[in-house]
């Protein structure tokens, strides 16, 4: 199995997160982007956006974190990163679903217009990034965790760019619950470090 990603990116941590915890091998292909790297022609065949990351498992390849995480949570990981049951799965998907809009949108564009890598209002993703971490702190306020009461697909979707909140300029501070969260994901068995 191959992960296509580059070292810095929160969406392919994402993906390492679960390899991590159940002990898949993977063959780290890490991309150049100063070199552009994720937009030739050899890598668009694998991802169509460009974008990372992507996984190749014997030549069936996805692109997206989420896909990422559905596919190897459901192959590796049995009913516990990702149950098949109808609402335990909603449950889990809609915290893939605030992962790939408010925290997407919010906390990482914010986190990326601040630093000078990306136009826009950072207002604007810091309002939507409030609104993830105001959703966030009102579930983890009386549950452990986003799913199910455990650990799941869910937390490792929504954590890589919460736990960077104060680089789009929203202290985490004002978030106890949250960051509480953060350090039992953390504190996991098998947990792997951002790099």
């Amino acid at each position: 199995m191959k992960l296509y990603m580059t070292e810095n990116s929160g969406n392919a941590y994402k993906v390492r997160l679960l390899l991590g915890f159940l002990n898949v091998p993977y063959e780290k292909v890490v991309l150049d982007l100063q070199k552009k790297e994720n937009k030739q022609p050899a890598y668009l065949k694998v991802s169509p956006r460009g974008q990372v990351p992507a996984l190749d498992d014997d030549g069936r390849i996805y692109w997206d974190s989420s896909a990422c995480l559905v596919y190897v949570a459901r192959k590796f990981g049995g009913e516990r990163w990702l149950p098949s049951a109808a609402a335990d799965m909603a449950e889990v998907m809609q915290w893939l679903a605030l992962a790939g809009n408010e925290i997407q949108f919010g906390l990482q564009y914010g986190r990326n217009v601040l630093r000078g890598v990306r136009k826009g209002s950072a207002e604007e993703c810091q309002a939507l990034g409030r609104m993830a971490l105001d959703t966030l702190e009102n579930r983890l306020q009386t549950n452990d965790w986003l799913a199910l009461g455990r650990p799941t697909i869910a937390d490792l979707a929504c954590y890589p760019y919460v736990a960077l909140a104060d680089e789009a300029g929203i202290p985490l501070s004002r978030y106890p619950a949250v960051t509480r969260w953060l350090r039992r994901l953390e504190a996991l068995p098998g947990w792997t470090k951002r790099g």
